[in-house]
């Protein structure tokens, strides 16, 4: 999808018929939920989510550079390194939503995007129709997932989140050999060979693997779940360490944490603008902020700690005190929190070039405007809140009209949007804008 009235960012649209989920509307429900409380790289992005008379239509984040699996289909196989690479990310995010709650139930190469077509392109991990919220100690019966990819458990119907462990074993075998590890020329029959769990590492292909790879894929594709790694242990894996190259930019790093520190106490309204304008940068552009959360984030969370953020500070040799570290991740969060979550974080250490010029603070300011009338109003923003997912109330709307309306007129025009958006070090200088985008009718 592509909407000239917001510049040339492309978006992805999953379009549902309202009629052909009638009975299973909480289906939907379920997956908008649980993609609306997702915050991580390596996870791909709702925006906001919409319906008229007979669709649901859900924007996402666009993936332009293709599926894993056309990836390992086109070259046969990947190497050892480029395959650490995939799924360290692959590990992160599985973690990510263990962590937070959530089995994802369809682990396969088909379900991982690349953001982009650079050789560095960021994996994510797409469609959670099948995933859904869990409790620790829940069991789960219904069988679901893809053939090849299922655990033995699933088949039994009495398993839990641990079935993620086991694709994800299933799909480093297949990203190394290009071969799937149990054979069948039916459904039937591969289900009894997942059963028994029995796959070698025989073949050509197999003969330049290492053993340390040979050995996190044991120990991921094991029958019994009790005995599997998770997917935490397997971020730790040597293997995965040995593969991993840690490239630290540090001085890019230092400016990034710098800009962090500096990041004064901003409303709601325009941490809510931040967080919009960080979809419309390109993966490429988010690079650099990207590696710098990663590094922070050393534990694979999603989320920085006050602990993680003084000890990155403290190695690019800046000294921060525990209640400093305390009042930055309260400035950067949108809501109260002791950790910092991605994009947030994003939002926050990115410098005010990605957002000052006209045409990105215009986008921004399109996207509040909901009823296109070039003012953003009260229900602009209740609207733009509910498409988002977020529960706010009408008081800490208003509030919001009235810390950022300069004008007092009772709504936010351009000129007022972009006050607010000036960083401080612009404070006396005057942001050039376009007059004609402050008329009352955008055309």
């Amino acid at each position: 999808m592509i909407d000239n009235s917001l510049g040339d960012r492309v978006f992805a649209v999953k379009t549902i018929s309202k009629r052909k989920i009638k009975k299973e509307l909480f289906l939907l429900e379920r997956e908008l939920a649980i993609l609306r409380s997702l915050d991580h790289p390596n996870i791909v992005r709702v925006y906001e989510h919409y319906q008229d008379d007979r669709y649901f239509h859900i924007v996402m984040e666009y993936c332009s550079g293709g599926e894993l699996f056309d990836r390992i289909f086109s070259k046969g196989y990947l190497d050892e390194r480029e395959c650490a690479i995939i799924m360290e990310k692959a590990f992160s995010a599985v973690k990510y939503l263990h962590e937070n709650g959530i089995v994802h139930r369809d682990i396969k190469p088909e379900n991982f995007l690349f953001a982009d077509n650079f050789p560095d392109a960021e994996l994510k991990l797409i469609d959670f129709g099948l995933a859904r919220k869990y409790e620790p100690t829940q069991t789960l019966q219904t069988r679901a997932g893809t053939p090849l990819y299922i655990a033995p458990e699933v088949l039994h119907k009495n398993y839990d989140y641990r079935c993620d462990y086991w694709s994800l074993g299933v799909m480093m075998y297949v990203i190394l050999s290009g071969c799937p590890p149990f054979p069948g020329e039916s459904n039937e029959d591969l289900f009894i060979n997942i059963l028994k769990g029995r796959y070698d590492f025989d073949g050509p292909q197999w003969e330049k693997v290492s053993p340390k790879a040979k050995d996190l894929i044991s120990k991921l594709m094991v029958v019994d779940p009790e005995k599997r790694i998770s997917a935490r242990e397997a971020l730790k894996h040597p293997w995965i360490k040995e593969m991993k190259k840690s490239k630290v930019d540090y001085e890019s790093t230092k400016t990034i944490i710098n800009n962090l520190r500096q990041f004064t106490k901003v409303g709601r309204f325009k941490k809510e603008a931040l967080n919009v304008i960080v979809s419309y940068l390109e993966e490429q552009e988010i690079k650099k902020l990207r590696d710098a959360f990663r590094y922070c984030d050393e534990d694979n969370t999603g989320m920085i700690t006050i602990t993680q953020l003084q000890k990155v500070m403290k190695d690019i040799g800046l000294t921060v005190s525990e209640n400093e570290m305390s009042k930055i991740i309260e400035k950067i969060q949108i809501e109260p929190s002791d950790k910092i979550n991605y994009t947030p974080f994003i939002a926050a250490a990115m410098n005010s070039k990605h957002y000052i010029d006209e045409e990105m603070l215009w986008l921004a300011f399109k996207h509040f405007d909901v009823d296109n009338s070039g003012f953003i109003t009260f229900d602009d923003i209740k609207e733009f809140m509910q498409k988002t997912g977020k529960v706010i109330s009408d008081e800490v709307i208003k509030q919001m009209i009235k810390d950022n309306d300069f004008t007092r007129d009772g709504k936010i025009s351009f000129v007022d949007f972009c006050m607010v958006m000036k960083p401080e070090a612009l404070e006396n200088d005057e942001i050039e804008v376009d007059r004609a985008k402050t008329s009352t009718q955008v055309l």
